[in-house]
């Protein structure tokens, strides 16, 4: 008798890759009666390297691609990273799980191993993001930010072809690729707030495919979803995406959720960063609430420069 076969999309970079590998593993421990393929997909976010993010325009860079294959039936359900993904969702398509998430901080890799302290007046620092580097011209206005793009290890390797003094990832990816040992230093929250949803993987699937939906939910980690929720109700409602220097942080202790929020000028300006917290079943309030405290606090303001600078 045949087994029934689970189709999964991925974007076909060796992190999307292991991270996709990493869900399957999980399955397989829970339903090894099926049988597990994947299906690499390339998306425009993907395509297009001589630009940065912000400059392509739009959402969903690196998951439009894959959800039409999901609508379209070649892929059963996708896995993507949560900060990715945007926040309204496609029609028919939902987040089926939200999995165990990998340390939500960013990371430096630097020459010789120098933390962002120790870094030269006018270090050169490469980023795609302008998130980070909103908050880290906040932090040091000496710093110099070059944009890269590409895959972590080309990232990586931009330290030599650029002559950059480090470059700035996300801590999950190097985790979850086994390269711990190259980390010059975990940026704290404090300096820089990470990006909604950073360092968790989300399954989405079809809306009405109650089999899949059966299978993916046991993957679901009730404690990272709401605090995903929340990260990504405090985006919503400030309507941003990979184009908007803004980020949020939560974390849950007992039956509360912290949460920390920001808004940075482009060239590190101006930074608004709120704190609060609520009962965890209060968890998309507290996003939308920061939000408008935020736009009302100056953000509103910010956003409306970057789109007359866009």
């Amino acid at each position: 008798m045949t087994k029934k076969k689970i189709i999964l999309g991925s974007r076909a970079s060796e992190l999307a890759l292991k991270q996709t590998y990493w869900v399957i593993d999980r399955l397989k421990e829970k339903f090894p009666q099926y049988e597990y393929e994947v299906v690499k997909i390339k998306t425009i976010g993907d395509k297009i390297l001589d630009k940065t993010l912000d400059k392509i325009g739009g959402k969903g860079l690196f998951v439009k691609e894959i959800e039409a294959a999901l609508l379209n039936g070649h892929i059963d359900l996708a896995v993507h990273s949560m900060k990715d993904v945007p926040t309204e969702m496609v029609d028919d398509l939902i987040i089926g799980a939200i999995t165990d998430r990998e340390d939500t901080r960013d990371i430096l890799i630097s020459k010789n191993g120098l933390s962002l302290d120790k870094l030269p007046t006018g270090a050169r620092i490469g980023t795609s993001s302008l998130r980070r580097a909103a908050q880290l011209l906040y932090y040091r206005p000496d710093f110099v930010i070059e944009p890269i793009r590409g895959n972590i290890k080309t990232r990586m390797e931009k330290i030599e072809t650029m002559n950059l003094d480090g470059v700035i990832l996300a801590a999950a990816g190097i985790m979850r690729m086994g390269w711990k040992s190259e980390i010059s230093e975990f940026i704290s929250e404090e300096v820089c707030v990470p990006a909604v949803g950073q360092g968790a993987l989300g399954i989405q699937i079809r809306k009405n495919d109650l089999f899949v939906e059966s299978v993916v939910k046991t993957l679901n980690n009730p404690n990272v979803e709401l605090a995903v929720k929340a990260e990504r109700s405090f985006m919503r409602t400030l309507n941003g995406g990979c184009h908007v220097p803004i980020g949020a942080y939560t974390t849950l202790k007992e039956d509360k959720i912290f949460m920390t929020t920001v808004i940075a000028a482009p060239d590190g300006k101006k930074l608004i960063k709120l704190e609060d917290c609520c009962e965890k079943n209060q968890c998309e309030a507290l996003g939308i609430k920061m939000a408008k405290l935020s736009l009302e606090k100056g953000g509103e303001e910010i956003l409306k420069n970057i789109e007359v600078g866009d």
